[in-house]
């Protein structure tokens, strides 16, 4: 064996030395953080039996003085100190007393305000506000060490300390200590304020009870601080059963139905803010008894019992009002009929997914539907019929629908189809025509076999619409297109351009309101020649409208607004009363000339309108003119839809000696009932078969044959629109009696009217046949009146 070195057999003691040393100190942390860990084992040990102990004995219906008692042997017995008070504020003499004591004289008292008192501290550690505190107490009781915590707002502290020194004792009350006599406390003032909230309640029970019981309402007083159900009169205990109370005290959360988080909180809010003075009733669903929902309406209030504030619950059931409410709801937002939404619902619908989904670019459309000519089905049917009708459309428009897609009855015979998350526009027109289709199969409703169209207008949301409104206003615009385009074309789909017209028609609308009250309206005349001998039958008068800053628009631009806008009714009537006068004057100043006729068109409004026969009859009173000279002319269409009221109007008329004349004759609606139903003097033919006669046979023979048939039945014939000389000799050669066109003469103002009365030839049959020019050509009258 060789010896080492003494130097390397040294360094290695040193190592060793170090190593044993870093262990040392390890081993020392160890045990110093295992200590810990007893000491707090311990700590959670002795608070977990003190609570124990008194709640074991709180559960025996132990009374609170017992309790009182317990909780300061407990504390002796684990804190192993000798002596021991609860003490009570005693606010009439304005110190602590001994409620009861261990090693403390029970007359022993603390002679401070409370206000002075700390909420906690010991003889070793305590803040300088509190060194009167100190005083006093080391003055009053002769402990050498204690520990002092109070709950200021029930009035009650613990003192515990030693008084004799027996060698065992520690030097010193620890923070673990400390804990057990506030965990103590803390329980026994629950326990202590629960006690006496019993006990108020049992206090004067006759009267307490007969007015508790005695409530028609529910009633429950709760802890102020935990919410725990303390007690309840018996509407509560019916409405909830056990649920609201029993053996182990429940709080109003718990008898909630179904509540997730969120709602107990509310409700531990709505309880808090009670206490705060807020009474704002509040609305939940509690279970019942049978663990069945149930609602209720719920006031805090807060009362004193005993001079401790409490909290009442005053429960009342209103699930009946929640039924009628939801019922009311119901029929607020579905059409009775049909037990579909309403148009209040899917707007709203529509506005929530608007508000959702903007600005992203999700598809969606809204359709709006009407069924065309329901009017005829419920005139001809009956109202039952056409009820029922409307029932089944609805369930066919929903089995047309996607899941998550709604439809809605607006009234009458309009429906609403809210297309949702669509994945391009044709999805839209797909979904028309599937509508369009499920609507073209017959209807069978009772006895009857039924036939029905629609006309659906389309208005799609890109992700650009804000308004629930406006896409409605869009379907209904494109809904007016469809309906006017008729048949071939059952659904069509909005765009700008169509608004933009839209509002050139409302802007049109409310300048003829205007032009009516400026009188910018004004009527010209046409002349109505007879053929075979050029003389002047009369005039027609038309109406012409000076815009002041578009000058003189075209009838075809605004007489159909004014019908449809009932504007026609003023208009015609000043148009009637304007040809009244003129006709009177010519009649007075060019007796000569006498008799000529005016002719004035009357629309189907004007037909409806009740006071039209009045209207007319007073003008020729005023006017003096001769209704012999009136002529009245009536369309086709008019006659169709109004036939029994044309029919007594039209009579009427006849009674007062003014001509009747049939506009547009062979326009497509031609009966020849109408020339027997009803008095025609006169029979015009369209400018559609004057121009084309020349191009077509067979509208020529449709001319021979209205000219022989009104001879036949002894009408007079006008040919309107005549431009050229040839249609002038063909139409004399076919026996027409009148005719009026370009080639005679434009409309023109009264002012050229009457110079044309006065002064106007036209050349007759033979002299056209010769070719002998006149002294005045038409043409003149022509170009003049443009």
């Amino acid at each position: 064996m060789i010896d080492e070195p003494d130097g390397k057999q040294g360094q290695k003691t040193d190592f060793h030395c170090q190593h044993c040393g870093s262990l040392q100190d390890r081993l020392a942390a160890l045990q110093v953080e295992l200590g810990q860990l007893r000491q707090e084992f311990r700590r959670s040990q002795i608070i977990a039996h003190v609570i124990e102990e008194l709640h074991r004995l709180a559960n025996r219906q132990a009374t609170i003085g017992e309790l009182g008692e317990l909780m300061v042997n407990l504390l002796v017995e684990v804190l192993a100190a000798d002596s021991a008070a609860l003490l009570k504020w005693d606010g009439r003499r304005g110190r602590f007393i001994v409620a009861y004591g261990r090693s403390l004289p029970s007359d022993w008292e603390l002679a401070l305000a409370s206000s002075e008192a700390p909420d906690g501290c010991d003889s070793s550690r305590y803040p300088q506000a509190a060194s009167q505190f100190v005083e006093i107490l080391n003055r009053s009781a002769t402990l050498r060490r204690w520990i002092w915590v109070c709950h200021r707002r029930t009035g009650l502290a613990l003192l515990l300390g030693d008084a004799l020194d027996s060698g065992l004792n520690r030097n010193r009350f620890n923070a673990d200590d400390h804990r057990i006599a506030e965990t103590a406390l803390a329980v026994y003032v629950t326990l202590h304020h629960l006690d006496r909230t019993e006990t108020a309640l049992k206090y004067s029970e006759t009267k307490y009870q007969a007015l508790f019981d005695g409530a028609t309402d529910a009633l429950a007083v709760l802890d102020p601080d935990s919410g725990l159900i303390l007690d309840h009169n018996r509407q509560a205990q019916e409405i909830f059963g056990d649920s609201a109370g029993g053996r182990r005290r429940r709080t109003l959360e718990d008898c909630l139905f179904g509540a997730d988080g969120a709602v107990r909180d509310s409700l531990a809010r709505h309880r808090a803010r009670a206490l705060a003075g807020e009474t704002t009733p509040v609305e939940y669903r509690f279970r019942d008894a049978a663990n069945q929902p149930f609602w209720i309406e719920l006031h805090f209030k807060t009362v004193e019992i005993e001079g401790q504030l409490q909290l009442l619950a005053i429960l009342r059931d209103i699930s009946e009002r929640k039924q009628v409410e939801a019922r009311l709801q119901y029929h607020a937002l579905h059409d009775a009929l049909t037990g579909l939404p309403n148009r209040a619902m899917i707007l709203g619908k529509l506005q929530e997914m608007l508000d959702s989904r903007y600005p992203r670019h999700e598809l969606s459309a809204l359709l709006l539907l009407d069924i065309n000519r329901f009017k005829v089905i419920n005139d001809s049917l009956g109202h039952d019929i056409g009820d029922r009708m409307l029932a089944v459309i609805g369930q066919r428009l929903q089995s047309c629908l996607r899941v998550g897609d709604i439809v809605a009855r607006l009234g009458g015979d309009e429906f609403l189809l809210l297309l949702a998350e669509l994945r391009q526009p044709g999805d839209a027109m797909i979904c028309a025509e599937r509508v369009h289709q499920s609507l073209s199969d017959s209807f069978y409703i009772g006895d009857h076999e039924i036939h029905a169209t629609a006309s659906i207008g389309i208005a799609l949301n890109q992700g650009d619409r804000q308004r629930a409104e406006d896409m409605l206003r869009d379907a209904d615009i494109a809904l007016h297109q469809a309906k006017a385009r008729g048949k071939d074309q059952p659904y069509v789909l909005f765009d700008s351009a169509m608004y933009d017209q839209m509002v050139r028609l409302m802007q049109l609308e409310r300048d003829l309101r205007r032009a009516l009250e400026q009188r910018e309206f004004e009527v010209f005349y046409q002349p109505i020649i007879n053929l075979a001998t050029g003389a002047l039958k009369g005039f027609e008068a038309l109406v012409r409208w000076r815009h002041p800053e578009r000058g003189l628009v075209s009838p075809a631009d605004f007489i159909p607004v004014a019908e449809e806008t009932m504007l026609i009714v003023p208009l015609g009537r000043e148009v009637l009363a304007d040809a009244c006068r003129r006709l009177a004057t010519w009649s007075r100043c060019y007796p000569e000339r006498m008799p000529i006729t005016l002719c004035v068109n009357l629309s189907s409004r004007q037909l409806l309108d009740g006071g039209l026969f009045e209207d007319i009859r007073r003008l020729l009173a005023e006017t003096g003119c001769d209704p012999a000279l009136l002529e009245l002319e009536i369309t086709e269409s008019v006659l169709i839809d109004n036939s029994d009221t044309a029919r007594a109007l039209l009579n009427s008329l006849r009674d007062l000696s003014i001509r009747l004349s049939l506009d547009d004759f062979g326009t497509g609606y031609s009966s020849l009932s109408y020339l027997h139903q009803f008095p025609f003097d006169t029979i015009k033919i369209d400018r559609t078969f004057i121009q084309t006669m020349d191009q077509s046979d067979g509208r020529l023979e449709i001319v021979r044959a209205i000219i022989a048939l009104a001879r036949a039945l002894g009408k007079n014939v006008v040919a309107e629109g005549l431009e050229t000389l040839e249609q002038v000799d063909l139409l004399t050669s076919l026996g027409c009696d009148f005719g009026q066109g370009y080639y005679f003469a434009r409309p023109m103002n009264a002012v050229a009217a009457e110079s044309f009365l006065t002064k106007a030839s036209v050349l007759s049959a033979a002299e056209r046949s010769v070719g002998w020019a006149g002294a005045v050509a038409p043409r003149d009258y022509r170009a003049a009146s443009s």
